[in-house]
């Protein structure tokens, strides 16, 4: 029978490490470094070993529960690409919640049979009574993370609400040991009901931050919107300045080459070549290099090269774009443009060095970008450095504009502020069209 209870206390233990990971997965999937669901199961059976080692000196121990959470954390923290304070404040949450879980569950039962002597018995030692309650507290917790796994896929956890999560979560800890010791030493009939009035308030807790969440993700997406809807209104306007220009110049060309031709006949030589500097200033505007071939590309990067010069700004273009490929010049321009625009703000407060490079290379199926700019100061930022301007929430939406165009094709982005250099390298497989 031993052998039954050893069974049940290792898939139990291996239970709830492993929904954590798959919880991790949930909210940090897009964060995600190396690895996948074997490399989860792998860490959960380590995690379970861990905690059945410390079961052997004493089968409930808050020492454990430590030591668990800070294996869980710091395993998180390598796999994902978060910083270690989001990866603690998940972890201390998820165990804060199923610790409460788990002794209410506990209690309950306890309450039913033999109150606190039950309680001990499952909680000190092997036996039906515990490989029972665990099976069904375990049961219950997978059935209850299959619930709402689909509203954890939608959460995101920033630095600044880590830090309150893990303020919660050490409050709640501290609550859980209080609550606990209570139980251990009489369990009476007030027993269940206060604890199942401290679940309830932290469901309600939980529930309120989530739709508070909710509502400022929704806030975001209406500011990205917004931003997004400028953006593409302000390029449209100049896209549409460069080629009415260019309508209105080869309309007028003929005009321009009759006059030139007149000018020339009657030998006023110097006349023709300052109305020839005035009939030009509109042809190096729309600049008739072609970078990529493409016109709507070439008419961005034709745009945005003018702004830099006029503001002093040196450009280094090395660009080419493959022939009927998949990927959409209009995805092109979204991933240029903010790029671009992100570079020219930034060197733009600069007094000296003040040069944007552009790197457009493809390599077989892979298309490269990189642009590079020089910087006042070398940041810390996990995925995106965060916006430098005043109203956080209506900015610093540009890289996040150039990383939904990026994985519409699976590609990679890359960001990386390093000796006074801050570097974008963006690398999309495509095809060729049919």
């Amino acid at each position: 029978m031993m052998l039954v209870y050893g069974m049940t206390e290792f898939l139990s233990t291996f239970i709830e490490c492993f929904i954590a990971y798959l919880v991790f997965s949930d909210i940090f999937l897009d964060k995600r470094r190396y690895g996948d669901r074997r490399m989860d199961i792998r860490l959960a059976i380590v995690g379970t070993v861990v905690v059945l080692f410390c079961n052997q000196f004493v089968l409930f121990s808050y020492f454990t529960l430590i030591l668990i959470e800070i294996y869980l954390s710091v395993s998180v923290w390598r796999v994902y690409q978060v910083n270690y304070i989001t990866a603690f404040s998940v972890t201390s949450f998820y165990f804060t919640c199923m610790n409460f879980f788990d002794f209410f569950i506990l209690i309950a039962v306890s309450d039913f049979f033999d109150g606190s002597q039950t309680l001990d018995q499952i909680l000190s030692s092997f036996g039906p009574v515990r490989a029972i309650v665990i099976t069904i507290v375990n049961g219950l917790w997978a059935a209850l993370y299959l619930f709402l796994k689909k509203y954890l896929k939608r959460l995101s956890v920033e630095l600044k609400a880590a830090y309150l999560i893990t303020a919660l979560s050490l409050g709640g800890f501290i609550g859980f040991i209080f609550l606990s010791q209570q139980a251990l030493k009489m369990i009476d009939n007030s027993m269940p009901a206060l604890w199942f009035f401290v679940v309830c308030f932290l469901a309600s807790m939980i529930f309120i931050s989530y739709f508070a969440v909710m509502q400022k993700e929704e806030e975001h997406k209406v500011s990205f919107l917004e931003m997004r809807h400028g953006l593409l209104n302000q390029n449209y306007n100049s896209l549409n300045e460069i080629y009415r220009t260019n309508a209105k110049l080869y309309h007028d060309l003929n005009n321009h080459l009759n006059l030139l031709y007149q000018l020339l006949q009657e030998e006023k030589v110097e006349e023709a070549q300052r109305y020839i500097k005035e009939i030009a200033e509109p042809i190096l505007v729309l600049s008739k290099k072609q970078w990529t071939g493409t016109d709507v590309v070439d008419a961005v990067l034709s745009s945005k090269i003018q702004e830099m010069k006029e503001l002093n700004i040196v450009p280094d273009i090395n660009v080419e774009f493959p022939e009927n490929s998949t990927i959409l010049p209009n995805d092109l321009c979204t991933i240029l443009s903010n790029l671009l625009d992100n570079a020219i703000e930034a060197v733009e407060k600069l007094e000296n060095n003040r040069i944007i490079k552009l790197t457009m290379r493809r390599a077989n199926f892979f298309l490269f970008v990189r642009v590079i700019n020089p910087c006042v100061q070398n940041r810390k930022f996990t995925a995106f450095p965060a916006t430098t301007k005043e109203n956080a929430a209506l900015h610093g939406w540009g890289l996040r504009s150039v990383e939904d165009a990026v994985k519409r094709y699976a590609g990679t982005m890359e960001c990386i502020n390093d000796n006074y250099e801050f570097i974008v390298n963006i690398m999309l497989p495509f095809d060729r069209k049919n």
